[in-house]
């Protein structure tokens, strides 16, 4: 079902696949080959080499709720430094030669009773108090970089294995591994943007779109749309049900002809803006339907929404959605980055130009905004484009930390009374707090 869900949606013919997650019934990693609508196995990996145990395992290791937590695991590792053989005792990757198995996980380390085995124990000693808010030292933050670093080496000798087995250029990927934008970034670099996809529900919740296709193709239904382009298949709420909630709660609230005008020019003095529009997306990130938007190019803005909105750690770093005609000249991948999981390098000065939507490593996770699948977020990129010189802006889930992004407009309005979001776009409704 995972490869199903990578290959069907990706628009190409053949490919090889790569699908990794916790586990399965025994397996935990799978090299495929996609042909037409078939699958074809080439390899697998049994319990308990498996990438997301590990993964898993170190995101409890450093303080955070497992299959949640991995993203902040991710965003840590960026501030770690290099350290050699650091993790070679837990998992370890070999050169994708002959039948050599590619990598092994050390079971001493994940199978016995208890949160942590002895063999852990001696190595890494006990974990860190769960959401501690403790600061991390550098040797603990060196151990973060390790795990990635780890993730992504091994997942390049599945992609280079893959690839050599099937004689494919292209390659799909799918299950909670390739939730991580980091390695799919890796990724999609070693074969080219164009010849890489996975869609945004990677993990299990994409494993029913999986099923499904399958049991399409089986009932020999037609083709499926593709390459997947948008994600937003959710509900949406029309003008009387918006505007009921905003009177039930006591808002003033105005509708304006030229929404996208006035809320580029809110965000382009540095307010923050809930941003509600459309149809709900899937999967775990906002697209621009319901999202929390901020200028870029405050150097300011990041703290302000980690510490004011979104009550989240400091260090973790936000996204850019950004034209899809300009997204290039700032960011270095081709194509387009609808979904926000595949990770690249900001190019040269970008950082400097909007400090607030790049990471400490220089990387991020960019959404590029088509004007056919989404034209009112485009046009509000291009609105704030005319303003400030860049189409580009800060954009995270429409959410609070620990809480599911936001569906319904009498939630929107929840969120925004509880958090320091100076605006509240609602479709064509607008609400703000104080002289903004």
């Amino acid at each position: 079902a995972h490869a199903f869900s990578a290959f069907l949606p990706s628009g190409f013919e053949s490919a090889a696949i790569v699908t990794a997650d916790g586990h399965g019934e025994d397996d935990c990693t799978n090299l495929w080959v996609g042909e037409g609508g078939d699958l074809r196995r080439l390899a697998q990996w049994q319990l308990p080499a498996s990438l997301g145990w590990v993964y898993t395992k170190f995101t409890q290791h450093f303080g955070f709720y497992a299959h949640d937590g991995e993203g902040k695991l991710m965003g840590l590792a960026a501030y770690g430094r290099p350290v050699p053989d650091l993790l070679d005792r837990v998992a370890r990757v070999y050169r994708p030669t002959g039948d050599d198995q590619i990598y092994a996980v050390d079971p001493a380390f994940f199978l016995g009773e208890g949160p942590y085995t002895r063999a852990w124990l001696d190595l890494f000693g006990p974990g860190r108090a769960l959401e501690s808010g403790e600061p991390f030292s550098q040797e603990r933050m060196d151990l973060a970089f390790a795990v990635q670093d780890t993730l992504e080496r091994i997942g390049t000798a599945l992609a280079e294995r893959v690839l050599a087995l099937s004689g494919k250029a292209r390659l799909c990927v799918a299950g909670g591994t390739f939730m991580n934008c980091k390695l799919n970034g890796v990724l999609a670099a070693r074969v080219g943007h164009g010849n890489f996809f996975t869609q945004p529900a990677a993990g299990d919740n994409g494993i029913s779109i999986g099923a499904a296709l399958a049991v399409h193709r089986a009932l020999g239904g037609g083709p499926v749309e593709a390459p997947l382009s948008r994600f937003d298949f959710g509900p949406a709420f029309a003008p009387a049900r918006i505007e009921a909630a905003l009177r039930e709660e006591g808002l003033v609230f105005r509708k304006l002809p030229d929404i996208e005008q006035e809320t580029a020019r809110l965000l382009a003095a540095s307010k923050v803006v809930g941003w509600f529009q459309g149809r709900m997306e899937g999967g775990a990130r906002a697209l621009g339907h319901r999202s929390i938007l901020a200028n870029p190019l405050d150097p300011e803005m990041s703290g302000v929404v980690n510490r004011k909105v979104k009550f989240r750690e400091p260090w973790r770093p936000f996204c850019p959605s950004v034209t899809e005609e300009e997204g290039e000249t700032y960011f270095d991948y081709q194509g387009k980055l609808p979904f926000m999981i595949v990770a690249c390098r900001a190019r040269e000065g970008v950082k400097q130009r909007m400090p607030s939507v790049v990471h400490v490593d220089g990387t991020v996770r960019v959404q590029t905004v088509s004007r056919a699948m989404d034209p009112r977020f485009h046009l509000l990129l291009t609105e704030f484009k005319a303003l400030t010189g860049t189409p580009v802006l800060l954009n995270t889930s429409f959410n609070v930390k620990g809480e599911p992004i936001i569906c319904t407009p009498e939630e929107a309005i929840a969120c925004f009374r509880k958090t320091a979001l100076d605006a509240l776009v609602l479709e064509d409704y607008l609400v703000t707090k104080g002289a903004v």
